[in-house]
């Protein structure tokens, strides 16, 4: 029985996805730490065996009618073991995630973006919007190409993004790791009927306040994947405003403060 072009264009993308860490791991610019180079060629051979099995594994059928939206045994095997050294040493620039790349011309669907950082301060925040919409406009390519080398391409595009993701995610993490940027306790106030009340709650009660909204209708200042949330109280940094819901208040509190340095 032949192989369906679902296997096949997995199995390229599989064996594309392993040149791409090889090919990382030979690069002058250097990852991190020598696990991570490890971690990469271990990926590499993974995804050999996940290619080799979309190659050569028969697909069964229903009623004399070949199934093609399934991944054969061994590659899912191959995939999950690859997600789960990524996972495990995120200096290798792989999202945990990253077999989707290879299994979505099987299962027909949409490649995720990696998880948000949920970065602080407008800046970092613009960084990733930045990442994230130029990885969506690849995925939207990918989804419609058909000629390998043209997915070839497309994929090494992805996987630069990918590792400028996982590095935003080292200087965040080091970022925050400094004592000036550890979240303090911010003073909760009602919520003022004016701009003069809040200026007067910021001489009485500090520089940064938070007090909760009365209105559904803003969102949080920071989306995951793009996804919103509604806004419950607002940042203010003297006066200059950020919505965020719970979660993500000390986000909006280094934001605030950010964007007002910034207009200063």
């Amino acid at each position: 029985m032949p192989i369906p072009p679902t296997a096949q264009a997995a199995a390229h993308r599989a064996r594309t996805i392993a040149a791409i860490a090889r090919t990382r791991v030979a690069s002058p610019a250097p990852i991190p730490d020598p696990t991570g180079r490890a971690a990469l060629l271990e990926i590499a051979d993974r995804l050999d065996i996940a290619a080799y099995s979309f190659e050569t594994d028969e697909p069964g059928s229903l009623d004399g009618i070949t199934i093609t939206n399934t991944v054969p045994v061994d590659a899912y095997l191959a995939l999950s073991e690859a997600e789960t050294i990524a996972e495990d040493n995120p200096t290798s620039g792989f999202p945990p995630e990253f077999g989707e790349y290879v299994t979505a011309p099987v299962y027909g669907k949409a490649v995720s973006l990696p998880p948000s950082l949920l970065p602080g301060g407008p800046v970092l925040i613009a960084q990733e919007g930045d990442l994230f919409a130029r990885l969506l406009v690849l995925h939207a390519e990918l989804a419609a190409s058909t000629a390998p080398e043209s997915i070839a391409g497309l994929l090494e595009l992805v996987f630069r993004l990918l590792w400028k993701h996982a590095q935003l995610a080292d200087s965040i993490a080091v970022d925050r790791n400094r004592p000036d940027s550890q979240p303090t306790q911010v003073p909760e106030i009602p919520a003022p009927a004016t701009a003069m009340a809040l200026r007067r709650a910021h001489d009485e009660h500090g520089q940064t306040l938070t007090f909760p909204l009365s209105r559904r209708d803003l969102l949080c200042h920071i989306s995951d994947q793009g996804r919103t949330h509604p806004a419950a109280r607002m940042v203010s940094h003297q006066g200059t405003t950020i919505a965020t819901c719970d979660d993500h208040q000390d986000a909006a509190t280094t934001a605030a403060r950010e964007l007002h340095n910034s207009l200063g």
